[in-house]
């Protein structure tokens, strides 16, 4: 017959791995935004610097459009208000893509870095509102907004 008494020491150890793993299960988001935002900055990185200003100006301007239309899809915009702000936020989003594209590519840098900085509060927003997109999607955005606002003020675009 064998013994399945524990000692502290394992149960100790035990609680740790299964604290660590649980962490990653609870960060997946997290983990999956680094992993997009790597794959999407290195099929970026080979491209000239105006393809790269172009796609980041029009991908700022996405991740704000796709907040609408999630947020419309899931019933979640059905007030006025929470319409008229999504509706704002794609229009400022807009303007800082098209402000983006218009200037010289290195303005455009700080620029575009702005826009992915407010899409990121606008990420912490939704996540605490836990309303128009679930709140996974706002982390691996807020995430990707972060490390893509990092590479435009540290690498260039």
């Amino acid at each position: 017959m064998t013994s399945t008494a524990t000692t502290p020491d394992t149960t100790a150890a035990t609680d740790r791995r299964a604290g660590l793993s649980g962490a990653f299960v609870r960060r997946w988001a997290t983990g999956a935004g680094v992993a997009a935002t790597a794959a999407s900055l290195s099929v970026l990185a080979p491209l000239p610097e105006r393809v790269q200003t172009y796609v980041s100006a029009w991908c700022v301007l996405l991740a704000a459009v796709i907040y609408l239309t999630w947020g419309t899809a899931r019933g979640d915009l059905a007030s006025r208000r929470l319409l008229s702000l999504q509706t704002a936020a794609v229009l400022g989003f807009g303007a800082i893509a098209i402000a983006a594209v218009a200037t010289d590519p290195t303005v455009a840098r700080y620029v575009l870095a702005a826009g992915w900085l407010a899409h990121a509060a606008w990420d912490i927003a939704h996540h605490r509102a836990n309303r128009v997109v679930p709140r996974w999607y706002a982390e691996t955005c807020l995430v990707s907004d972060l490390i893509i606002a990092a590479a435009l003020l540290t690498v260039g675009p």
